[in-house]
């Protein structure tokens, strides 16, 4: 059996959160051309620091995705997905948001080339311990390791991916984005796999990442919350991981974070993360530790440390291929000028289509 990268980094960081994908409804089929529906219903009931607002709350997404095949050697593909909000909401809040969207090109074994919106090559590199379906994003690696947000999916994208006997790459460029700050983006992911003789994978992946702030906007430079924005900023990690997330047997993986905003901020992160799905994949237990400390230029000598860190447990049991139930549990601790904790607590259905 063979096992590419490229199969890991979609069950660790999309098999239960985009879970919608994997049970898609078909509406077109033929020999070469597919067309499917997919999308998600969840809802939560939540403690006070989970959410203050609503202790019963509920979120939806829905999208459309298609693929043709042109000859043998070549295909093209598209997807767009929303997320919806499932209750009502304050006037200022968007109802309805691309969460995603792209078109792009297969050449199969030659990879494949996407453009439009999404995650760029360097979360290849954090995707492994980022697991969980609410939680497991506080600071440390990719989503909240720069106050500007240059993380997470962005708009303007064009990625080449590829994989050859264990070996991969994924590299990605992103066009001017005003609204982010960012002139452009370029990233990378270098990797390898290897199979051991119990069929599970062994892997080692690193990235690198930098933003070329867009410093002629009239509001850009520093400012009282804490963001300089139009900043350049760079960023390295270094990903280790055992098994696959999701099939049955351990699944172990641990994440090294390094970025610095230019004038202002920089960031030392690393997460871990031990999962266990059951022979049968009826129950799945996670647990994930999470550590960051900064530095900000901007502070004084005496206040330059900044700690955040997190433990985060979920256990899901997969009632039917299409409904889970779910808890997650997450201690998150925060020190910046004082001492601040949360306990976060959640019960959560997801149906899947």
């Amino acid at each position: 059996m063979k096992t590419t990268i490229s199969k890991v980094a979609l069950a660790t960081s999309l098999a239960l959160a985009l879970s919608a994908t994997s049970n898609a409804v078909t509406v077109y089929k033929t020999d070469d051309s597919n067309l499917d529906i997919i999308g998600r219903m969840k809802i939560n009931l939540n403690n006070n620091d989970a959410d203050d607002d609503r202790r019963l709350s509920g979120t939806a997404r829905l999208g459309v995705r298609g693929k043709t095949k042109v000859n043998d050697a070549f295909g093209v593909f598209a997807q767009v997905f929303y997320d919806l909000k499932a209750q009502e909401t304050k006037a200022n809040e968007d109802v309805i948001k691309i969460r995603e969207a792209w078109v792009g090109a297969d050449f199969h074994e030659f990879g494949k080339i996407t453009l439009g919106r999404y995650r760029d090559a360097f979360y290849q590199t954090t995707s492994i311990t980022d697991l969980f379906i609410d939680w497991g994003d506080q600071g440390v690696t990719y989503w909240g390791v720069s106050k500007n947000d240059y993380g997470g999916r962005r708009d303007g994208q064009i990625k080449y991916d590829v994989n050859v006997n264990g070996f991969s790459l994924s590299a990605s460029y992103q066009f001017k984005q005003a609204n982010k700050y960012i002139n452009y983006n370029v990233g990378a992911t270098v990797g390898y796999e290897y199979e051991l003789p119990n069929d599970a994978p062994i892997g080692i992946y690193a990235g690198y990442n930098h933003y070329d702030g867009l410093k002629s906007e009239e509001d850009s430079g520093y400012h009282a919350n804490g963001l300089y924005y139009g900043a350049d900023k760079n960023e390295a990690a270094v990903g280790l991981y055992y098994g696959s997330f999701g099939v049955p047997g351990f699944y172990a993986a641990a994440v090294y974070n390094y970025g610095k905003l230019e004038y202002t901020y920089k960031t030392h992160g690393v997460e871990a993360a031990l999962s266990y799905t059951t022979p049968d994949a009826g129950w799945t237990f996670s647990a994930v530790y999470q550590y960051a400390h900064n530095s900000d230029d901007k502070l004084t000598k005496n206040d330059l440390s900044v700690l955040n860190s997190a433990w985060t447990g979920e256990i899901i049991y997969n009632l039917t291929s299409n409904f889970q139930i779910y808890t997650d549990l997450e201690y998150r601790h925060e020190a910046v000028f004082r001492d601040e904790s949360e306990k976060l607590a959640t019960l959560g259905l997801i149906y899947n289509f």
